[in-house]
């Protein structure tokens, strides 16, 4: 026995040792904010100050040295999620997780993100080629002469990162726009159509509501999406769960605000600008905060780690906030083989070859597998990675497989100095799409929508269609001047929240917006104000008030009627539809429409996995009911009361008398965080914590994909608001985590209190306000 102690109290020690010389690593990891370096290829030196939150400001006498610099202090502060990036863009997970991975890499490797990153190089022009050759040269700098370890994700994992390329910083933009793409839209509802028939799966086609607000002000009635006939017994591809894992962690969700509000509204008299994108929140966060100085740049905001330009942000004299502009940018083709030669299918002038190219995966451990990718002239062949496909081809055509040059729109959007200089730059803005807010310190200020807009032969793109018959070929895109746009309207702002940007456009955009519950709110708010304040502005994005619940709070308080449960009728009828952490109501209604729509969808899909979101279930209550509201596997005849009732007397036993603060939490997580032991050693994962809010308030933090409790993982992945009048003076950003990587940094989660309270960090632009709060400063000096 004793013997036996003996060993357990060593392999503790030897537990404990490990965890602190991991942690000691981790620590030495970390870059010195002060240490000055020498790199190559600089003209002159450049000055990396650095806040209290390690927010760094670079000055430099050039955009050569500057962006040379950038890629130095992004490789500093985010190595490890710049290789995450660009192994997802390349399909080359499986060579460093081993063969879990290969058929995540087939499906990434099929469609073809790297590839069409090689393409958009082809593209550039001699200015922004050298400008992302000095970024790379900057991040293989510090690769090469940190001398600290590198992140412990690399030290885990086992491998050495390769040298940074320009196509790595392309690719990125690819994973951008995969994840803000209509693809899903396409294959969820063939399948469930497959599922319930094209009478109910008429339903599920996603509507705008007559009455929801629009972005540009127009009359005329919403189109209806036409539905594609049902396509019987072809397998529709599904990606596998952790590509859709990696990439969910890589890129955005399709939700976000953004508006921008005239000085005829804004006590300053200029224009305020606020944005705040939501996303898949990760450690660590998406966006790495920065302010670059200098060679005609002197702008602060959001940059993504592996990309050298300001995504989003505002210089001396423009700012600018993206949202979602859902448009349907994705269309999937069946394609028929051609049965006298498997390897061409049909077109409708004959029959063409299949384009076929191999690739090699390798594999950790083991040996590499050789992948087929085979593509149509409307796309890769996504089917011949789905196991079930029995044969049948499925192409799929996106628009961001073709070449582009948005990263040369986005060094002219850094560069200019008004509104009219901002919106030409947009031209070459071709992905992802986005809903764009701008102003200038002259007081202009408006919205463009940025991206390619397919034009279909047939006006449709909802379904997948057949490809050998030309109903639902593009004939071209949209061109810029064809696109919603408003420019100092008259009624003083505009509001962006993934709502419908125009009706007499609606179809040739898109069809899945989001409810007009955000949008609708943030322009009540902006209505009601008054002269308005850039923390007038910060308080609206930090509202709760969810307008889609006060919608159907009706149809909850009768639930509660029905159900024979005055106590909860009476909370119910007492809530202002505010989701705060002490509500008691909120929590009724939310787990309620949840149960009633498991109760009126689930059943029609008899077993297969329900594509019934909380859209279709609107809809459908909206009418009062349906076809839907029979349970299909019972005899009795359902009717909505009946379900409603029942879903209510789920709430009241699910809440059981707590509030939403106590069923509602969200938790950023990191990618090695699932492992709990790692996490719990080294705090990787940020919360669990309460959490105000849902889906369809400003402040959206979702209810996550189980049932309550929810655990929510979206939200702000940054908040950016911005008075013109006074750039460095009123506003400012904020993201959910902090700048470092290094789980044990003070600086990987020390933004969270204040992303929390909705509290803004300043970035100031004039030098000597950056200097006042600097702590710490390293000289990079050409060698």
């Amino acid at each position: 026995m004793k013997k036996l102690g003996y060993a357990v109290l060593a392999l503790l020690v030897l537990v404990v040792g490990g965890l602190v010389g991991a942690r000691w690593y981790m620590g030495r990891a970390e870059p010195d904010p002060g240490r000055d370096a020498a790199l190559a290829g600089l003209g002159a030196p450049v000055e990396v100050w650095r806040d209290s939150l390690a927010v760094p400001h670079l000055w430099a006498r050039s955009e050569a040295d500057l962006f040379r610099a950038m890629g130095y202090v992004h490789a500093q502060d985010r190595l490890w999620q710049m290789e995450l990036f660009r192994r997802v863009a390349d399909g080359r997970m499986a060579e460093i997780l081993g063969p879990d991975l290969v058929d995540t890499d087939r499906f990434l490797r099929t469609v073809g993100m790297g590839r069409a990153a090689s393409e958009d190089e082809r593209l550039l022009d001699r200015r922004a080629r050298a400008l992302l050759q000095a970024y790379a040269e900057g991040v293989n700098a510090w690769m090469r002469e940190n001398p600290g370890p590198l992140p412990p994700e690399f030290m885990v994992l086992g491998f050495e990162p390769e040298p940074w390329k320009v196509r790595n910083t392309l690719s990125i933009a690819k994973i951008m726009a995969w994840d803000l793409a209509g693809w899903e839209l396409d294959l969820d509802l063939q399948r469930a159509i497959d599922a319930v028939g094209p009478e109910l799966g008429r339903d599920l086609i996603p509507a705008y509501p007559d009455s929801g607000i629009t972005i540009v002000e127009d009359a005329g009635a919403p189109a209806r999406a036409p539905v594609a006939a049902r396509v019987s017994g072809m397998s529709i591809p599904s990606i596998p769960p952790l590509a859709a894992a990696l990439l969910d962690g890589v890129s955005a969700a399709r939700a976000s605000n953004a508006w921008v509000i005239g000085g005829s509204r804004t006590r300053s008299g200029k224009p305020i600008l606020a944005n705040d994108m939501h996303l898949a929140l990760r450690a660590p966060a998406l966006w790495y905060l920065a302010a670059l100085h200098g060679g005609g740049f002197n702008i602060a905001g959001m940059t993504l780690p592996g990309v050298p330009v300001v995504i989003a942000g505002h210089s001396d004299r423009v700012a600018w906030g993206f949202t979602n502009a859902m448009v349907d940018d994705v269309d999937f083709f069946i394609e028929e083989t051609d049965s006298a030669d498997s390897t061409r299918y049909r077109t409708e002038s004959g029959s063409e070859p299949f384009v076929v190219r191999h690739d090699t995966i390798r594999v950790k451990g083991e040996p590499p597998v050789v992948h087929r990718v085979r593509a149509t002239r409307h796309g890769p062949v996504l089917s011949d990675v789905e196991k079930r496909s029995r044969g049948r081809v499925l192409a799929m055509k996106w628009t961001a497989l073709d070449p582009s040059r948005e990263v040369s729109a986005f060094f002219g959007m850094n560069r200019a100095r008004n509104a009219a200089e901002f919106v030409a730059a947009m031209r070459d803005f071709r992905t992802p799409h986005q809903n764009v807010v701008f102003a200038d310190a002259d007081g202009a200020f408006g919205y463009q929508m940025g991206g390619r807009v397919p034009v279909r032969r047939n006006g449709g793109g909802v379904l997948p269609v057949r490809g050998w018959t030309g109903e639902g070929e593009w004939t071209r895109y949209l061109e810029l001047s064809e696109h919603p746009r408003a420019f100092n309207p008259p009624r003083g702002y505009v509001v962006t929240a993934n709502n419908l940007q125009s009706r007499a456009l609606s179809t040739r955009i898109g069809t899945e917006y989001a409810d007009p519950a955000r949008a609708a709110r943030i322009t009540q708010m902006v209505r009601e104000g008054g002269r308005l304040t850039a923390a007038d502005v910060a308080r609206q994005q930090m509202d709760v008030r969810d307008l889609f619940a006060l919608r159907h709070l009706p149809l909850a308080i009768r639930a509660a009627g029905l159900a024979g449960d005055t106590a909860a009728a009476r909370t119910l009828r007492a809530w202002d539809g505010s989701a705060t952490l002490d509500s008691r109501a909120a929590p009724l209604f939310y787990i309620w429409f949840d149960a009633l729509r498991k109760l009126v969808g689930d059943d029609e899909f008899r077993g297969k996995s329900p594509y019934f979101g909380r859209g279709t279930l609107a809809r459908i209550l909206a009418r009062g009911g349906g076809a839907w509201v029979d349970d299909v596997r019972t005899p009795k005849r359902e009717t909505l009361d009946e379900l409603s009732a029942a879903a209510m007397r789920q709430s009241v036993r699910t809440v059981a008398g707590r509030t939403w603060g106590e069923l509602h939490s969200t938790r950023i997580d990191h990618p090695l965080g699932a492992v709990s032991a790692l996490d719990r050693a080294f705090g990787l994962n940020v919360g669990p914590f309460p959490s105000p809010g849902s889906a369809n308030t400003v402040n959206a933090l979702g209810l996550g994909r189980r049932p309550a409790p929810y655990v929510n993982g979206y939200g702000p992945s940054q908040r950016h608001v911005v008075d013109m009048a006074r750039v460095d003076d009123e506003g400012g950003f904020i993201i959910p985590t902090g700048q470092s990587g290094i789980p044990t940094s003070r600086h990987y989660r020390d933004q969270t209190p204040l992303w929390r309270e909705g509290r803004l960090w300043r970035i100031p632009l004039d030098r000597r306000k950056a200097e006042a709060r600097t702590v710490a400063r390293l000289i990079l000096r050409p060698r």
